[in-house]
């Protein structure tokens, strides 16, 4: 690794700069969330895409809906400046992004899975999870990962029997920065491929998405909420369910595995 040309030390105390990957990225002991600094990053001009910051702690992180996200030590805590093209892929973008997540886990000898909409799953629990946000016409995505610790689960979540769950015990023993590491280069691998043709997307996302063909209960939804069968996700990134009034489309909610 070595020191990114722009250093933003004067700027932001405590902050690192590194070129890894041939990224452009910060080091942080601790900040409030990734996504802040990486947002404050760029608007001081220094967050390219591609660029990234990796947080050893956070005091403020977030998921999706403004949801906080319990941010336990020695897990992977990162934001990525993504490229202007990616806004292409519309609603199918965390989508896209958490394949080469996937992908890193397999190469870890884990078998991955994608919670629709966004986040990562190993086995039968969440281990991770996705969140993008757009300012300025400029995309940025936080990305979490449980690596050795596992944060407590929401009431929801304790409801419904889906357990947080960390790679250490499927066996992965890395640090967060090796983990970020082999996540970029997949990132970087396949990333742009996906960018550039929606359609293997949806052919990818369906073959590793959680509970495909199975009956599981939907919220959030309106009129479609109760139990359903998934189906799969269409071009336009909406999950595909067959209830008991036939098949439908959603764009937003929140599943879950059916409660037996």
């Amino acid at each position: 690794m070595g020191v990114y040309l722009k250093d933003c030390s004067h700027i932001f105390a405590g902050l690192i700069g590194q070129q890894w990957q041939e990224c452009p990225g910060f080091v942080t002991k601790t900040c409030g969330s990734a996504m802040d600094l990486a947002w404050d990053l760029y608007r001081a001009g220094s967050f390219p895409e591609y660029a990234w910051v990796l947080a050893e702690n956070q005091t403020r992180g977030r998921g999706r809906m403004g949801r906080q996200w319990v941010s336990v030590s020695g897990n992977l805590f990162a934001a990525l400046g993504l490229p202007d093209a990616a806004r292409n892929l519309g609603t199918l973008l965390s989508m896209a992004l958490a394949l080469p997540l996937v992908r890193t886990l397999e190469d870890l000898g884990v078998p991955g899975l994608i919670k629709w909409p966004n986040d990562i799953m190993a086995g039968p629990c969440k281990v991770g999870g996705i969140l993008v946000e757009e300012k300025q016409q400029t995309l940025v995505a936080g990305i979490g990962m449980n690596l050795c610790a596992v944060p407590e689960n929401s009431d929801t979540e304790k409801f419904f029997h889906i357990k947080a769950g960390c790679l250490q015990a499927y066996g992965v023993i890395v640090t967060p920065y090796r983990l970020w590491d082999l996540c970029l280069t997949n990132i970087l691998q396949y990333f742009p491929v996906l960018v550039s043709d929606p359609a293997l997307v949806v052919k990818n996302v369906d073959a590793c998405l959680a509970w495909k063909d199975q009956v599981v209960v939907v919220e959030n939804t309106g009129k479609n909420d109760g139990p359903a069968r998934i189906l799969g996700i269409d071009p336009a990134g909406r999950l595909c369910i067959r209830t008991t009034k036939g098949i439908s489309h959603i764009s937003s909610g929140t599943i879950h595995p059916r409660m037996i």
